[in-house]
């Protein structure tokens, strides 16, 4: 948690990395997309880790976190049941992406490697994988109820946030139905589970993550006063369409 002192007040307060950034205050921990030279696929998912610890975005140890290594034929993930603020990159574990199989590492990788494989496999432009278990996306996902497109944030992600059918944690059925229905999006809802979301770089998917919570959180809200306008498909691609010339280029 970030610390914070009220304007004209002896007062503090905390709020989490991403609540920071969102209200204007400076994140001690910076969301880099694209990891800047000299920076290792290995630093930054220690890094993400670390964020998403300081997000609070998953309660405990739940959730798990990927890269691919730039070679291709691995990944990189975190272990099971370790504390994601505490990780370091010995504590990371690489996955062969064809067999699945461990190929470094000492611990025991999360129990979510079959999801992992089978993404990165159907997936070539996938280069980033987090799964949470965020709270409001994760409710949605217990009322059987896509989270739709009540506000732009979500453009980046798709038209919609699709749901796939339940299946135990940690199994090929789980991985077969999370891959099916993620399609070509970038995030999709586990059923009574959590969240997958997937990007074009770890920073990318992290912030489909964090986007998909709070599109989730607004949708929430909206719909204890009454039924959120959704936007459409064409307006969703002129968005789409701005956000290629948004923001500071690598």
């Amino acid at each position: 948690m970030l610390e914070y002192r009220v304007r004209g007040s002896s007062s503090v307060g905390r709020m989490s990395a991403s609540q920071a950034e969102g209200r204007g205050f400076e994140s001690r921990l910076p969301l880099h997309p694209h990891p800047p030279r000299g920076v290792t696929v290995r630093n930054q998912l220690v890094e993400i880790s670390r964020r998403f610890a300081a997000d609070n975005i998953s309660p405990g140890t739940s959730g798990n976190i990927s890269v691919r290594d730039p070679q291709g034929r691995t990944f990189w993930i975190t272990p099971s049941g370790m504390d994601f603020s505490q990780l370091m990159e010995t504590d990371l574990v690489e996955i062969d992406v064809a067999s699945g199989n461990i190929i470094s590492g000492d611990r025991i990788p999360s129990s979510e490697v079959p999801l992992h494989v089978l993404t990165y496999q159907r997936r070539p432009d996938v280069q980033g994988i987090v799964h949470t278990h965020s709270l409001f996306a994760t409710m949605f996902s217990t009322l059987n109820r896509p989270i739709k497109a009540v506000h732009y944030q979500l453009a980046r992600v798709g038209d919609e946030v699709p749901l796939a059918d339940y299946a135990t944690y940690g199994t090929q059925e789980l991985a077969d139905r999370a891959t099916n229905a993620l399609g070509l999006g970038n995030a999709v809802l586990l059923k009574n589970h959590g969240l997958l979301a997937v990007g074009e770089s770890l920073g990318d998917a992290y912030r489909n993550a964090l986007d998909v919570e709070w599109v989730a959180h607004l949708y929430f809200l909206g719909l204890q006063i009454g039924e959120p306008d959704v936007l459409t498909h064409e307006e969703l691609e002129r968005i789409r369409a701005q956000f290629k010339d948004y923001g500071q280029k690598p």
